[in-house]
């Protein structure tokens, strides 16, 4: 019986034991889960996300590609028509200038020169003829003109007849036209002199080119005939050889976009690399940006010429080439990540975010253009004038611009403001005066304006800030912010802690 009382005791405690072990665990639970969501909710709780104003260098970069030329090419061609009886030279030979490269067949050039030669010793024939002629002529006249003085005398003796002494003179005139036609038939006989001769000098010219010469210094990059091949000469030189210069020297033409193209100036550094010598850098300059511009698939692109040095020749003609062009580089200079330029928050975040603060964007007239306008000479009062209707003029405009809820709009704004204001001083000047303030606003131009959200405590404000080189990745800092300064880049998600896996998961 007391067995009995104490087995039923003991399985009840055991009954109640088990109850009290099930409601602990389930209040463990409970409690790991209300740990859970808090952290989860921690996670998705909006932070400003940050970076640093801090000291460093700036490299603004023009990625493009391009391929390597020769410094110096040359096409060699023939001006003479005829079969090749020898190629003397081949691909990759190094040839100086004067070097024979190749022999045509002379043979009917020969003949050519022989020909003209025998034409020059005709017409010199000719002229000894003509000469001949012409001192006959000549006294014949002389004759024909002492018969004449004889004959005047006669005839003044009375001693012969009107018709004798006429007979005479007709006879003197012939004899002098004679003389005439004598000198022109010498001068003639000159003239077709000349020509045979010059005709010779390009027969014996048009010989000489059936040795094709190397013109400058270099090496056979390219060979497009063999012996035996004939080459025919007409409007246009056949080419033969093409002769690349000193290959030490390397040009590679660049392809630049029309974006990338300003700022872009001779002597600017590169760097580039080829696929033949992974891992190795090459340097070079800009050397020539050229005018003429190239658009494929609507896209403009203008080419630029690099010039690099090739001194171990390693660099070959045709070598694609992956090309870094430094246009401008600062160092230790105060930046701030680019992410900081294109934050723009929401009116939502504005709202929520924007510190409690009664400072304004400096969107009052800017006093750099009292600055200007006083280096142009103008009285005090003119300019207050020119101030003061630019501020009345453009009340509501800065008003939108200042109203925290149109924030996104800020730029566009700050824009038509300056637009305002040009427009104002444009006609407040003369046209001397305005183009002396152009000038002076131009030498400005490398700082724009812009609006950073910087963190204030634990809520952001906006500053009006001088912007000036770019990378992509930083923005160069010109006024407005001091080394430290957190910026803001994004409001993200909080957290960032290792993930946990769900609740009831598998246990060991």
């Amino acid at each position: 019986m007391q067995s009995r009382i104490f087995k039923q005791t003991s399985a009840l405690l055991l009954v109640i034991g088990a109850g009290f072990a099930l409601t602990a665990c389930g209040n463990a639970d409970a409690t790991q889960g209300k740990a859970a969501n808090k952290g989860a909710e921690a996670a998705q709780t909006p932070t400003l996300q940050t970076g640093a104003v801090s000291r460093g260098e700036i490299a603004k970069i023009i990625n493009s590609t391009g391929t390597v030329r020769p410094d110096i090419t040359v096409q060699v061609g023939s001006e003479v028509s005829g079969k090749l009886l020898s190629v003397d030279v081949d691909f990759n030979s190094v040839v100086k200038a004067g070097d024979v490269l190749a022999v045509i067949d002379p043979e009917n050039l020969e003949n050519r020169v022989a020909q003209v030669a025998a034409q020059v010793e005709n017409r010199r024939a000719d002229i000894n003829i003509n000469m001949a002629s012409l001192k006959r002529a000549e006294v014949n006249a002389a004759q024909a003109k002492r018969s004449l003085v004889r004959r005047e005398q006669l005839f003044a003796e009375s001693a012969i007849s009107k018709a004798q002494l006429e007979e005479t003179e007709r006879a003197m005139e012939l004899a002098d036209a004679d003389i005439e036609l004598a000198k022109a038939r010498l001068e003639g006989s000159q003239s077709t002199l000349k020509q045979a001769q010059a005709d010779l000098r390009s027969a014996k010219v048009d010989l000489s080119r059936t040795v094709i010469i190397a013109p400058i210094d270099g090496v056979v990059i390219e060979r497009l005939v063999d012996p035996g091949q004939t080459v025919a000469a007409s409007f246009s030189a056949p080419e033969l050889f093409k002769i690349a210069g000193d290959l030490s020297k390397i040009k590679i033409d660049a392809a630049i976009v029309e974006s990338d193209v300003s700022g872009l100036d001779a002597g600017d550094p590169v760097s580039f690399s080829v696929d033949a010598y992974p891992g190795r850098v090459f340097r070079g300059v800009i050397e020539q940006l050229r005018l003429k511009s190239e658009t494929q698939s609507n896209i403009v692109t203008y080419t630029a010429v690099v010039g690099a040095s090739n001194a171990d020749n390693v660099l070959m003609p045709g070598m694609t080439t992956n090309l870094q062009i430094t246009t401008n580089s600062k160092s230790d200079i105060l930046r701030i990540p680019a992410t900081a330029e294109r934050f723009r928050p929401t009116p939502d975040q504005i709202k929520t975010w924007k510190a409690e603060t009664t400072e304004e964007a400096n969107s009052d007239v800017d006093p750099k253009t009292r600055e200007r306008l006083t280096l142009l000479g103008l009285p005090a009062t003119r300019i207050d004038n020119v101030l003061n209707k630019m501020a009345d003029d453009t009340v509501a405009l800065r008003e939108q611009i200042n109203d925290p809820t149109q924030t996104w709009r800020k730029v566009a704004r700050m824009k038509q403001l300056r637009e305002t204001y040009d427009d104002i001083i444009k006609k407040d000047l003369s046209s001397t005066e305005y183009q002396e303030y152009r000038r002076l606003l131009q030498a400005g131009a490398q700082t724009r304006d812009a609006q950073i959200w910087v963190k204030s405590g634990d809520k952001m404000r906006q500053v009006d800030v001088g912007l000036g080189l770019s990378d992509g990745s930083f923005v160069e800092v010109i006024s407005g912010l001091e080394e430290g300064d957190q910026v803001i880049t994004s409001i993200g998600s909080g957290g960032g802690g290792q993930r946990r896996g769900p609740p009831g998961g598998r246990r060991g």
